[in-house]
C-alpha cells in the first residue's frame, strides 16, 4: 500500500517541462504544508473528501493545500481540520474565493475534509503562468490515479466522497447530483454555501 511520503514523492516527481503546467510539489514549502496536513488527517480522522478541478494560482499553487489559500493556510480558526504544523508560504497573504468559501462551509459544521483536485497541478494559460486555464481531458485522466491512491491511503467510503464543480463530477463518474456541489468560483458561493448545507453539511458525520 502506498504511504503518504510516497504519494507526495510521486507527485514531485511529475515534470512541468514541455506542458503549460506548475507542480507546486516541486516547492519544498508545499511538500511539507501538504505532509502535514495529510498526517493530521491520518491521525484525526476525515468526516467528508472533496474532489474540485484543478490547482489554483492562488490558492494550493502556493500552499500546496487544495482549497487552501494562504489566508486559510494560517487561520487559527482552521487548526483543528489542519493541524498544529508551523506553517510555510514563501509570498504574502494571498486569498482565493473558493478557498474562503469552501472553508467557510467546514467552519460552520466544523468538519474535517481530506480536499483535493482531479488535476492535482496548477494548468495556466500560454505566457501567463499566474493564470488559470480548465484542465484538458488528458489532464484530467491523468489526475484520477491520484485520487485513487488518497481514497485508498484514508480507505474513504463511497458515501464520504463529493465532487465540487462539473469537471470534479463528470471525471469520477457520478450519475446523479447527490455526490455533486457547485464550485463556488465564478460568483457561485451563495448556490456553493446551499447546496453544501444540504448536501454535506445535513448528511455527514463523524
Amino acid at each position: 500500500m502506498i504511504t503518504i511520503e510516497k504519494f507526495i514523492d510521486r507527485l514531485s516527481s511529475v515534470p512541468e517541462e514541455g506542458r503549460l503546467i506548475h507542480n507546486p510539489y516541486g516547492n519544498e514549502a508545499c511538500r511539507y504544508n501538504l505532509l502535514h496536513y495529510l498526517r493530521h488527517l491520518a491521525d484525526t480522522g476525515i468526516n467528508v473528501m472533496l474532489i474540485g478541478e484543478a490547482t489554483g494560482c492562488r490558492g494550493c499553487a502556493l500552499t500546496g493545500i487544495p482549497f487552501t489559500d494562504e489566508v486559510q493556510l494560517k487561520n487559527s480558526d482552521n487548526i483543528y481540520a489542519l493541524g498544529t504544523w508551523p506553517r510555510r508560504s514563501e509570498t504574502k497573504n494571498t486569498s482565493e474565493r473558493s478557498s474562503s468559501a469552501v472553508w467557510s462551509a467546514l467552519r460552520r459544521h466544523h468538519m474535517t475534509a481530506l480536499m483535493w483536485n482531479i488535476f492535482p497541478f496548477h494548468p495556466y494559460k500560454e505566457g501567463n503562468s499566474n493564470s488559470n486555464r480548465t484542465p484538458t481531458q488528458m489532464e484530467l485522466q491523468e489526475g484520477i490515479q491520484y485520487v485513487k491512491a488518497l481514497i485508498s491511503i484514508f480507505t474513504v467510503d463511497d458515501s464520504r466522497i463529493f465532487a465540487v464543480g462539473k469537471k470534479a463530477k463528470s471525471a469520477l463518474g457520478l450519475i446523479d447530483d447527490s455526490h455533486y456541489i457547485r464550485h463556488p468560483a465564478n460568483d457561485y458561493k451563495k448556490e456553493f454555501q446551499v447546496q453544501f448545507d444540504m448536501k454535506i453539511g445535513k448528511s455527514v458525520r463523524t
